[in-house]
């Protein structure tokens, strides 16, 4: 199965968060609609209830007799004297306010009054039911099923004079106006419900489409890079700041840093394969000359063999250096919680660049006593130290004098070092820190390097964060400056700087 089968048969997450959102809507909209629905029975019911226990009420203050029991004849007296029928007890009903008078006729078809005396006969009814009863002491209320329907059931007990029960009223109420009110109500809320969902997929497509949006322009944007990784496109979203622009912020990042891993790696290839032009050719033509009639010559022999070792050995060094510049551009990932003593380090470059050029004067000056901390590794502002120590030395003429001073602010450390050489023009110093640049490639070929020392201290200098430029001036020596933030943790200890000189001669 190819990705393209795969793509189409899997289902979007558009569609899904459409699904999801609707199905959430139809969720949300079946519970609440169960808890109305829920509700309005209870209250019609109660309602319903409340209606007829008045009805009974009033009914049952009618039955004034001495007698033992209820009969047939007795009831037809009493419900004839006091105009009892079942469209007086609707106007009850009506006047107190258990139902409106539009329901008046429902009402009255669902109303049945019974008559029940002790021995459980029925001695009047006002319609056929088939209808159970209880005895009870008190009105009571209770749901019975008529007609395989749910029905209310309203029960009395009929006091004699004497205060003796001698029979039973019954009030059935078969519902009929609740049943079609509830089946309208249950039509409308399905109704309502597919209108709804329908509703609800088409708000949510919308809002899916609509968010999905930067989405799309991010995938277009990272096909047209996996087709042309140089390509200059970038993410732009309009908008306040949110999760969109941090996340398009992120890939640009992410994006700038690949294409700059990209360029760094093919500089990396051209500068070698141009650098190592010079030195594989010197090799090649000692060889040829060994091979045409030098090997036989031991002079010739012994001036091919060294000068092919020094040129291996310039390749060898060449090549490191072009190593550290194209990892100097990835420290502030690899050694981002990294943590050093800035005067330690120095007061160690200063003592190691003595041991090595011990004709030299060396004045180390300092304004700070504390330590004074920066994000950077060790080895690495060493090796900055050393390459611009080792540039001051190379370059100085008659004046063998070097000096390196440290000073702290309540933001930055700040580190000179400053020869009094040969010195160089506004244009070299603007272009010393680039790759193989020699202000006079003669003169400095002789001096050896291959012209990667500034370019490696720049690298790696603006991978923590920090600056570095020089202030030359021809024939009167230059002034490399370091520029690194401080921590602040370490920045409040230095407030207070004291001065101290340190003098090496």
């Amino acid at each position: 199965m190819t990705l393209k089968e795969v793509d189409d048969k899997r289902l979007s997450v558009k569609w899904r968060w459409t699904l999801a959102t609707s199905l959430a809507f139809f969720v949300t909209y079946a519970i609440f609609s169960s808890i109305l629905y829920m509700s309005v029975v209870r209250i019609m019911l109660s309602s319903e209830e409340k209606g007829m226990e008045r009805i009974v009420t009033e009914v049952t203050s009618n039955f004034e007799t001495n007698k033992p029991s209820v009969d047939e004849q007795m009831v037809e007296e009493i419900f004839q004297s006091s105009n009892v029928n079942i469209e007086s007890l609707v106007t009850t009903a009506i006047n107190s306010d258990s139902l409106q008078e539009s329901n008046y006729m429902s009402y009255q078809n669902s109303l049945i009054l019974r008559v029940i005396d002790l021995n459980h006969h029925i001695v009047y009814q006002s319609a056929e039911v088939d209808a159970t009863f209880a005895k009870t002491t008190a009105i009571e209320t209770f749901s019975i099923q008529t007609d395989g329907s749910k029905s209310l059931s309203t029960m009395d007990p009929i006091y004699n004079d004497a205060g003796d029960i001698i029979g039973y009223l019954q009030l059935i109420n078969t519902l009929g106006s609740y049943h079609q009110l509830l089946n309208q109500i249950r039509t409308a809320i399905v109704f309502i419900g597919f209108l709804a969902v329908f509703f609800s997929c088409i708000f949510g497509l919308l809002i899916t489409t609509t968010f999905l949006q930067p989405v799309r322009y991010l995938t277009r944007v990272m096909n047209t890079i996996t087709k042309d990784p140089e390509s200059t496109e970038r993410i732009t979203i309009e908008g306040g700041p949110n999760e969109f622009t941090d996340m398009a912020d992120a890939y640009n990042a992410m994006i700038n840093r690949m294409q700059d891993n990209i360029e760094s790696q093919k500089q990396f290839v051209e500068d070698v394969s141009h650098e190592l032009r010079t030195p594989v050719a010197v090799v090649e033509g000692h060889l040829k000359l060994l091979k045409r009639w030098g090997k036989d010559d031991p002079e010739i022999l012994d001036e091919s063999i060294e000068a092919s070792v020094q040129e291996i050995g310039r390749m060898k060094s060449l090549v490191q250096e072009m190593l550290d510049l194209s990892r100097a551009s990835q420290v502030d990932i690899q050694y981002k919680d990294e943590k050093t003593n800035v005067l330690e380090i120095c007061k160690q470059a200063h003592t190691n660049i003595q041991l090595v050029h011990p004709h030299f004067n060396f004045i180390f000056d300092t304004e700070i006593t504390d330590p004074a901390y920066v994000n950077m590794y060790r080895n690495h502002l060493e090796q900055v130290l050393m390459i611009l120590l080792d540039n001051a030395v190379k370059y100085s003429t008659n004046r063998q004098e070097v000096h390196l001073s440290v000073s702290t602010n309540h933001a930055q450390v700040n580190i000179a070092v400053q020869d009094f050489g040969e010195g160089m023009t506004e244009e070299d110093s603007h272009k010393i820190f680039n790759r193989f640049y020699r202000v006079d490639k003669a003169r400095s070929r002789n001096k050896g390097g291959n012209g990667l020392g500034l370019s490696i201290a720049k690298q790696l200098i603006n991978g923590y964060r920090g600056i570095i430029w020089a202030d030359s001036s021809l024939n009167h020596g230059s002034v490399f400056h370091v520029q690194l933030p401080l921590l602040k943790d370490a920045a409040s200890d230095n407030q207070l700087p004291k001065s101290k000189n340190i003098s090496t001669k």
